[in-house]
Formats: C-alpha cells, structure tokens, sequence
C-alpha cells in the first residue's frame, strides 16, 4: 500500500490531460454525426458514433469555414483533429479540424436518401418542369469563372448563336460551394431583368468533388426558381440531384451551350425552306377558304332555305380564315425577332427583309380578301331579309302552321288538321278549322 503513488485530484487529472493528448495527439477518427448543433458562438458541437460508442465533438468556429465539407446529420466521415479533456469535469473531447466523406459508399447512401425525400415531395415530377426559351436574349451561368468549363460554354454560344452572358462566380466543391451556388440561383430569380435561361455547370470530378450538387437546399433553389435550369455538371455518366430537380439535364457544359441556344445554320435552312413554301402555303390556304365562301355566296341564291343562320356561318368561317393567317404570321415574326438578333450577319438581314416585306403584303392582301367578302355578305344577306316572308307579313298575310310545325300550303294539306297555329307580323294565335271550301 504504501508503495502506490498518491495524486491529488488537479494532478490526475493533469496527468491524464497529459498523456491523452499527447498520445493522441493527430488521429482520424471515423464515424457518423449525431445531434449537430451549432451555437450562437460558431462553434459547431455533435457526437461522433458508430455502433457501441459515442464520441463527443467539437468544430471551433476559427476552423469551421476551413472545413472541406460542412458538418451535416447522419453523415459518416472521416474526421482529423485530437483529442483533449476538459479537467473541472472530468471530460474530454474530440477537437476537429477538417471533415471528409468516409468513402463512396456512405455517399451514395446519402444521396440516395436524399433523392427518395424529394422524389416524395414532387421535385423531380416533369410536370413541374419549366420550358426552355428557343432563343433566349440573356443566358445566366452559374460556374467557376476560370478553367474550361465557363471558356467552353462562352465558345460554343459565340459559334452558334450569339447571345448576352451573364456569369455568376462561384466555388464548384468545398465546403463554401453550397451556399455560394444557393445564393446564386436566389440572386439571379432577385434581378429585375432576369436571365431567360440559366446554366448551371461545372466539369467532371470524383463522387466527392460533387457532392455540391446533392446539396438539398441547392434542390429546393432549383425546384423554386421562376428561371428555367439547365443542370450541366460533370460527365456524361455523372449525375447529380440538381439534374434530376433542374428543368433540363445536359450530359455536358457544351451539351448546355448546344441546348440552350439554337444554331445559325439551322435557322438559315429554315429560313430558306420557309421563303420558298410561304407563298404557295399562303396562297394556297387564301385559295381554299375563297372557295369556301364563294361556295356560301352560290347557296344564297335560295334565300328561302339559307337565310337562317347564314349571316352567322359566314362569319365564323371569316374568323377561321383569320385564325389560321394570324397563327401562320405569328411563327413567322416569331422567326423573325429571333433572326434580328443576329445583326451582323447579311444573308440573315437579306433574308429577315425579303420574308418581313412578302408577309406584309400577304396579310394586307389577306385583309382585302376578307373586307371584300364581308361587304359581299352584308350586301346578299340585306336582299335576303328584303325578299323575307317576315316583310309579307307587314303588308297583312298570315303563315299557317300545324300544332306540329308544318306549313300549310293548301287545302289538301289543311284537311289533316283541326287545330292550327296562325302566325302574323306581330304574334302568334291558335285556330281551330270547322270547315272547308274548295274552289
């Protein structure tokens, strides 16, 4: 007994102090974090834990932006620090400096869970999915503003269809990417002229280089955004949360480019094949419904069986008429604004002028068909009423009628009857017919 050292309790406790932290001075530790929370200070404090032990865990607020990736419930890693003791409770700590991922497959299983919550909650359903604009006149990028990524997407748009750029610099991966990729997206939907169309890129990487983009509240800026997305990050066989939440997924940052704007190339060809069918496609349709309503002109020679109604037909086919050149002229100033973007190319210009002056005269040749028509219809469909049975009965003739509608035109057919409906300019009366006098 007497050869057992004796220790107040300061100097245990100093000496444990003492030899836990120098023999664990520098370890990594793996596990998974439990009961985050993040003090007022910065300071972030949680468990680390696996299947028999809990380790309690401290993150300083000095190291807590320095971090690879931030701290998050649920999540297994690998975290580097040391250990240390608080001696006035008899405690100690796991004092963090820097956090990674544990490995692919604690990623996946991460990023599967999270993919399952939004699925239920409807962001990926593609009737939430916004249209993309055919040309857009303001493309937004949100990328890294150096590297190839924001040089590919910039060279692909020039070569295809020039457009205004507005880049938002951004950090790609680490921990400040989150946020910094949230923020942009909400800055962007906050401008008062608003991108058309915004591209959301970055290259290729590992699993972990990634991560970024199965950020949740990246998820919820996308799903929320009054902008169209277009998701273009990493490679072909990458994928993301943001491509499955974005409006639109390109394998690639220049498959984005290729998406969002269309090529002059293709437009010229259009253009072509358009000049070349407008005239006939135009005259043709003016043709047809001239046809139409010459064939409604022949019917009213027969005012008697045509004039109820026609004025009204007439009309709705005028209006079809109408319809269908305006729906056509539509697509073609549609084309037009888009190909007057495009200034300094002469054939475009050429061929914008040739298709505007030929469209103008179509559809003012258009409208003096129609008035022509029109004064036509409102000039037949006035004899009409002229030589009407209604006038008739202003000079004192009756129409006879059976209870069931038919008109009695003579005796014969009087006979069938014993009630009958006469019919003046001014009502309507019943008769009831007691006998009969042929000539």
């Amino acid at each position: 007994m007497s050869n057992i050292p004796e220790y107040s309790v300061s100097e245990i406790s100093s000496n444990i102090k003492h030899s836990l932290e120098n023999q664990f001075n520098r370890v990594k530790i793996k596990g998974e974090i439990s009961g985050l929370t993040r003090a007022n200070s910065g300071h972030f404090y949680f468990n680390l834990k696996d299947e028999q032990a809990n380790l309690a865990s401290i993150i300083w607020r000095g190291r807590a932006s320095f971090l690879e990736i931030k701290p998050e419930e649920g999540l297994e890693v690998v975290a580097l620090g040391k250990i240390s003791t608080y001696m006035p409770r008899s405690n100690y700590n796991f004092i963090i400096e820097n956090i990674s991922f544990a490995g692919e497959g604690a990623l996946l299983q991460l990023i599967e869970q999270r993919k399952k919550k939004l699925q239920k909650l409807g962001y990926f359903d593609e009737k939430n999915k916004k249209k993309l604009p055919y040309i857009p006149n303001i493309i937004g990028i949100i990328t890294s503003s150096t590297g190839a990524v924001i040089e590919d997407i910039k060279k692909r748009i020039k070569e295809r269809f020039p457009s205004n750029i507005l880049l938002w610099p951004v950090a790609v991966q680490g921990n400040n990417a989150e946020q910094e990729i949230e923020g942009a997206i909400l800055g962007f939907n906050s401008y008062k002229k608003k991108p058309d169309v915004i591209i959301l890129a970055r290259g290729g990487g590992s699993l972990e280089d990634l991560m970024s983009f199965n950020s949740e509240k990246i998820a919820h800026a996308i799903f929320n955004s009054d902008i169209p997305i277009i998701s273009a990050v990493g490679h072909e066989t990458d994928f993301s949360i943001s491509d499955f939440v974005s409006d639109y997924r390109a394998s690639t940052p220049t498959a984005a480019a290729d998406a969002v704007v269309p090529e002059k190339k293709e437009l010229l060809e259009k253009l072509e094949l358009l000049s070349e069918n407008k005239k006939n496609y135009i005259e043709n349709l003016i043709n047809l419904k001239t046809y139409k309503l010459d064939t409604y002109d022949a019917k009213i020679v027969d005012p008697y069986l045509f004039l109820s109604g026609l004025e009204g037909k007439l009309n709705s086919e005028y209006e079809k008429i109408r319809s269908t050149i305006h729906n056509y002229i539509k697509r073609i100033e549609s084309l037009i604004k888009g190909l007057s973007l495009i200034k300094q190319d002469k054939k475009i210009k050429d061929y914008n002028s040739n298709l505007l002056s030929q469209f103008n005269f179509f559809k003012k040749s258009f409208n003096t068909l129609v008035k022509k028509k029109s004064d036509l219809m409102k000039s037949k469909v006035s004899i009409l009423h002229s030589c009407s049975y209604e006038r008739w009965l202003e000079k004192g003739f009756i129409v006879i009628k059976s209870t069931d509608n038919k008109l009695i035109k003579n005796i014969s057919t009087l006979k069938k009857y014993k009630d009958v409906i006469l019919k003046f300019v001014d009502g309507k009366a019943k008769a009831k017919i007691n006998s009969y006098e042929e000539k």
